[in-house]
């Protein structure tokens, strides 16, 4: 039993070696994995935009009185406003935007009425998740608007000032918001096309047919092409958290063990559908084609560039089986807020059940198509 183990271990071991040394030691294929990683970071970091259309909040009243009713009318009636909880206190504010269910907390001081009546001009506090710069500018944005119109209406004596405090972003700076998404987003992309053609090229090659002559399995073999993708787009997600943290010099608060746990989690699900995806193709056009088929609806899907919470609910309800959702999610609460596991986990058990039932899935649809 151990001698036929040490034998699968062998073969195992040559075949990933075979795979990492076609893949590292060719000088233009060096290229083609990292040299686009460095220049697509580099460009998203300093050429992304987003945009706003709905703005999820909570409002803190401690003044109770006719003018901060007032002024919550205001913002209700706006129509993108969308209140989804009553804060009891200014921490409930904090914790509410902390966990991401709110953008933006609007907080009305109690001497807000006493500071209209006596002609000084009331003070509201905006607290704004920064971790989408774009869309707090936009929602901070929209309740300026309301201010000053409210101001227009009321006049000088009974102006209102408006405070403003970016929450993880005090700079609003948007490339804090994509640079840590793309640890995934890039290195999920790379994943896929070398997985995705790892098998449909050999095909195409005949060297494929030739390794199913030996005495691997096939089962082997899929673990031998997985591991190589795997290895490749972990080393590119340390890449880009190296532009991130020491290009850009956008701070990091949390674990990198931790992080990178989750960047390996995420790359060995992607693994499996592109060898499945591999593994169906019976062209290396056909697989390339297939590839990006999953990979582009995946990233807008994501959070990457618009918000879940700002999407359709049924482009919401198909996103609970994308793992980058949960993956670029958890990247983001380990870069920004130092998240440790407990904070992560609601996130964490989607990933690992679904990367439970792709590479099961997988390792089977790949078994059988092989043979």
């Amino acid at each position: 039993m151990l001698h036929v183990l040490r034998l699968k271990l062998l073969r195992l071991r040559a075949l990933v070696r075979k795979e990492l040394v076609t893949l590292l030691l060719d000088p233009a294929m060096l290229r083609i994995l990292f040299v686009p990683v460095i220049a697509q970071s580099v460009l998203f970091g300093y050429g992304a935009t987003f945009n706003l259309e709905q703005v999820p909040y909570v409002l803190y009243d401690a003044s109770r009185s006719e003018a901060s009713f007032e002024v919550a009318r205001k913002i209700q009636s706006n129509g993108i406003f969308e209140p989804i909880a009553t804060p009891r206190s200014i921490e409930d504010v904090r914790r509410t935007i902390d966990h991401g269910d709110a953008l933006i907390g609007i907080v009305i001081p109690d001497d807000f009425a006493a500071r209209q009546a006596d002609g000084t001009g009331g003070t509201i506090y905006v607290a704004v998740d920064a971790r989408n710069t774009t869309t707090a500018n936009v929602a901070t944005g929209y309740v300026a608007a309301i201010v000053e119109k409210l101001n227009a209406e009321k006049g000088a004596a009974g102006a209102v000032r408006l405070v403003e405090r970016y929450r993880y972003n005090e700079n609003a700076i948007t490339r804090y918001n994509i640079m840590p998404g793309l640890i995934l987003a890039l290195s999920m992309l790379q994943v896929m096309l070398l997985a995705g053609v790892a098998v449909s090229r050999e095909r195409e090659e005949g060297s494929f047919d030739m390794m199913l002559m030996t005495p691997m399995t096939p089962v082997e073999i899929f673990v031998g092409k997985a591991i190589p993708p795997l290895v490749i787009g972990v080393a590119q997600g340390f890449l880009i958290f190296a532009v991130a943290r020491y290009w850009f010099e956008i701070p990091f608060a949390g674990s990198i063990g931790l992080l990178f746990f989750v960047v390996s989690l995420f790359s060995l699900s992607i693994v499996g559908l592109a060898l499945a995806i591999s593994a169906a193709s019976r062209t290396y056009q056909q697989s390339v084609i297939l590839v990006f088929f999953f990979v582009l609806p995946a990233l807008i899907l994501s959070g990457l560039m618009t918000p879940v919470g700002a999407m359709p609910e049924f482009m919401q309800a198909a996103t609970v089986f994308n793992p980058a959702r949960y993956g670029i999610q958890m990247v983001r609460m380990i870069y920004f807020e130092g998240a440790g596991f407990d904070a992560i986990r609601p996130f964490l058990w989607p990933l690992l059940l679904l990367t439970g039932l792709t590479i099961p899935a997988a390792t089977w649809f790949f078994r059988h198509k092989v043979t």
